[in-house]
């Protein structure tokens, strides 16, 4: 359609980023506005617009098809909540300007949207699309090039009240985000926003629930300090609004129920809720005529990090891997960057193999570095068990003295120069390696309907069928997990107790159960950690077994206090503290006790 009669102008420079002040039409747009849909696309995503709120209704993802069969059509942004479209103007929660906006111009690369608002501004949206946009991961085209996920909005807004005017309270609808399938675990969908100078934030749709120590909220309304990106994803994608210019401004977001597949009996019986957010806008006082231009990028697309990385200003956070509770407090430092290197390592391995056979050589490759620490261990192991029995005497014959049972075990150790911590060092190490395979492994689009021997699909679990007379998945990978672990602990050294024994027997069926629906390209890795730690485990028992021997001390030694003694000494000075505690107690009251007989007797 032609601009309204009376408006300038507006060249279309697909190949060029429109000028940093455009002006804004001067006439009044027709009051009487139809409903109207405009498609920009490329070979990757085709973003449908409409004028009811002048956004992105919604952005179809033509290289992600939704089902593996490809009959469902394409993975959508935001086609959860079509009716409110991305880029439309918001004042809060919920409150999503959809009236009409007249359409000045478009072209097959750009749409221009004006509006005059009833308080006195006037504003134009310009959405325009990157030209010459590379291919996925880099694979031909410019490097350089603009992604094609990738969309830019002008906007600019001028006072043609009768008096200066402050701008606030003004957000960008960032679009909602739901799960794909009705199994999709919640805990991946959610919020975030980044400031400049901050790490990203993130709070998933769980968080609104009522916990410990929390109420129950529908929605969440803050400001936030030099803001430079925020938005709303699932667990495989992204919608992501980026502001040129960080400025301080407001993020807010709330939750509503849905119906995924049609399927409202089962949508309410696992209280499935969609997440939208809102990117809020600065404020600032534009006098009479005066018009501002503010330039925001959007980013519609999947979580792939490699392209994340290639947009900058640290998007990749939204991979979110550190995202455990607890667990990421302590080992997020390692999981990150672990994470990171595992899915380049396997994007770079998939350029010669299946995402499957990545899988197995990267394993093989991390258990052949930690080869060397894992040798230690079991020696270490095998040197312990070989006290057990001189550590049961000692038990027996210190039986109702604790303090001296300990002494006596810690100088076992140092005389033989045992450290009880060693065995356990590869199970520390190996701990966020499992971590960042298993975030890394969740959130990786790459995976999704990657197909490898009989599994169809390494982002779900591999079910064969469900087991008769029941709606069970029989999920076969999970279990040959769980039986190599078991294989795995019947070949390793034993140590410790017979309780201790007896809970480590425990730990395949419970990593089974945890594990159960997880990606099958998770329980890949594992069974072939295990299997690879079973033939190295047997390797070592051919080898000499260690003898057991009294440490010699070399000349010198003593001065310097090693591990184990310090770990004694430590123990015994904290008894000798509560026993110096109980023994001044005593003697508080038996003086305050005396004091008391006295005055009684006065």
């Amino acid at each position: 359609p032609a601009a309204a009669p009376g408006d300038p102008a507006i060249a279309a420079t697909p190949d060029a980023k429109p000028a940093e002040t455009p002006t804004v039409p001067a006439a009044a747009p027709v009051e009487a506005v139809e409903a109207q849909t405009i498609t920009l696309e490329n070979d990757f995503v085709r973003f449908h617009f409409t004028n009811m709120g002048a956004g992105v209704a919604t952005a179809e993802l033509l290289k992600h098809t939704r089902s593996l069969e490809g009959g469902d059509g394409f993975v959508t942004i935001n086609e959860v909540n079509s009716k409110m479209p991305i880029g439309a103007l918001s004042t809060g929660p919920g409150m999503i300007d959809v009236t009409g906006w007249q359409v000045q111009s478009q072209s097959p690369t750009e749409v221009v949207f004006f509006k005059d608002k009833a308080d006195g501004l006037r504003m134009q949206k310009r959405f325009w699309l990157p030209q010459s946009a590379r291919a996925p991961n880099g694979d031909g085209g410019d490097e350089d090039a603009p992604d094609p996920y990738v969309l830019n909005l002008q906007l600019t807004i001028r006072n043609i009240a009768t008096a200066p005017m402050v701008v606030n309270r003004r957000f960008l609808y960032a679009g909602a985000a739901a799960p794909l399938h009705i199994n999709e675990w919640t805990r991946e969908i959610g919020y975030f926003w980044k400031p400049a100078d901050d790490s990203m934030e993130f709070e998933n749709v769980d968080q609104f629930r009522k916990g410990l120590m929390r109420k129950e909220k529908s929605q969440e309304d803050f400001p936030v300090s030099a803001l430079s990106w925020a938005g709303v994803n699932d667990q495989f994608y992204t919608a992501m609004i980026r502001a040129e210019t960080p400025g301080d401004a407001g993020v807010w977001a709330r939750r509503f129920p849905i119906v995924l597949n049609g399927d409202a009996e089962k949508s309410k019986k696992k209280k499935l809720h969609a997440i939208e957010a809102g990117f809020g806008l600065p404020e600032f006082t534009l006098n009479v005529d005066d018009q501002r231009t503010m330039n925001y990028e959007f980013y519609l697309g999947p979580k792939e990090y490699k392209r994340l990385k290639g947009l900058g200003d640290e998007r990749t956070e939204v991979m979110n891997y550190d995202a455990l509770p607890i667990i990421g407090a302590i080992f997020g430092w390692a999981i990150r960057p672990l994470a990171a290197f595992l899915i380049v390592m396997l994007e770079w391995m998939h350029g010669f193999v299946p995402y499957g056979v990545a899988i197995i050589l990267t394993t093989i490759l991390i258990r052949l570095v930690i080869w060397p620490l894992y040798a230690k261990s079991t020696r270490t192991m095998k040197r312990m068990s070989k006290l057990t029995p001189k550590m049961k005497e000692i038990k027996e014959q210190y039986k109702d003295d604790p303090q001296k049972q300990n002494q006596e075990i810690m100088g076992l150790y140092k005389k033989y120069g045992v450290n009880p911590l060693g065995g356990c060092l590869p199970m520390f190490v190996q701990m966020p390696i499992f971590l960042g395979f298993y975030r890394m492994l969740s959130s990786a689009v790459e995976l999704r309907h990657q197909p490898f021997l009989w599994i169809d699909d390494l982002s779900m679990p591999d079910t064969l069928f469900d087991i008769p007379g029941t709606s069970i998945p029989f999920n076969l990978l999970p279990l040959l997990m769980a039986g190599t672990m078991i294989i795995q602990m019947k070949v390793s050294p034993q140590s410790g107790d017979a309780t201790q024994r007896m809970i480590f027997m425990f730990m395949p069926l419970i990593f089974l159960v945890i594990c159960y629906n997880f990606a099958s390209a998770l329980a890949l890795y594992w069974t072939t950690q295990n299997i690879f730690s079973i033939g190295q485990t047997m390797l070592m028992n051919k080898l000499p077994e260690p003898e057991l021997k009294k440490k010699k001390l070399k000349e010198g030694a003593g001065k310097g206090k090693g591990f184990m003694q310090r770990l004694q000494e430590q123990a015994e000075a904290q008894q000798k503290a509560k026993k110096a505690s109980q023994l001044v107690g005593e003697k508080g009251d038996r003086h305050t006790k005396g004091k008391s007989k006295k005055k009684k007797k006065r």
